[in-house]
């Protein structure tokens, strides 16, 4: 019984892995493979072909070298064959829990001190907001007479 549970579960997970929210009629897979791989990565689409480029190259190319190829991808959804590889690749290894984008040379940036104390300001403020907004309904409903401030009112 266990066993029969572990596979659905195996499977929609694979299933959910595989879902795409566009109408898939309109988008190329080779585009949708793309945005996957863009998405596992956490980089944008650009830096994609950047690593791509690397991978099957052996070195970096400059801006207008991926630039070319970019343009290509955005304007006529040509997507080049190292892309198309690699793409393969990551999603495979997404597929298999294998995938560390560290691999790939992709770095985490954690927040500093600062963009955390920002963070915790707006998060005051947004409560603060919150509060204040309330207080102005009970007042606004004490002031004309209304039996009820906040729906569900019975």
């Amino acid at each position: 019984m266990f066993e029969f549970l572990k596979s659905k579960l195996k499977h929609s997970k694979l299933k959910y892995r595989e879902r795409r929210f566009f109408d898939e009629s309109a988008i190329p897979l080779d585009v949708w493979r793309v945005l996957r791989t863009a998405s596992l990565l956490s980089v944008p689409e650009f830096r994609v072909f950047e690593i791509a480029y690397e991978q099957w190259f052996g070195n970096r190319a400059d801006e207008k070298t991926i630039e070319r190829y970019y343009v290509g991808y955005m304007f006529r959804d040509i997507v080049p064959m190292w892309v198309r590889h690699f793409c393969h690749r990551v999603i495979a290894l997404d597929a298999e829990d294998a995938l560390d984008p560290a691999a790939f040379g992709i770095k985490r940036r954690r927040a500093t001190q600062a963009q955390k104390n920002q963070g915790y300001e707006y998060l005051v403020w947004i409560a603060a907001s919150m509060i204040v907004l309330v207080i102005l309904a009970e007042l606004t409903a004490r002031t004309l007479n209304l039996h009820c401030s906040f729906p569900p009112c019975y």
